[in-house]
């Protein structure tokens, strides 16, 4: 499966969440949000349905704490970024 995410899509909300059920699984999450046009300018903001109702789009990544942070760091210096 391929999962395309644009750069205008992703926010500076990132969170790490666990699995009740797994001691091993930590997952990073990165929240989503579409940019709208409206009488010609652009906006931008989380999916609110009412107060404490954020059903925003995210991409989670699961694996093991350490794996996590290797593959992270290898993307970064894909990138050309620090590790």
């Amino acid at each position: 499966m391929r999962v395309n995410v644009y750069a205008e899509e992703l926010t500076n909300r990132v969170k790490v969440v666990t699995k009740p059920e797994s001691t091993k699984l930590t997952g990073i999450c990165f929240f989503l949000e579409l940019p709208a046009t409206v009488d010609g300018k652009q906006y931008q903001g989380p999916f609110i349905h009412r107060p404490n109702d954020d059903d925003s789009s995210a991409v989670t990544f699961w694996g093991e704490p350490e794996q996590l942070r290797q593959l992270l760091r290898k993307a970064l210096a894909a990138l050309g970024g620090e590790t």
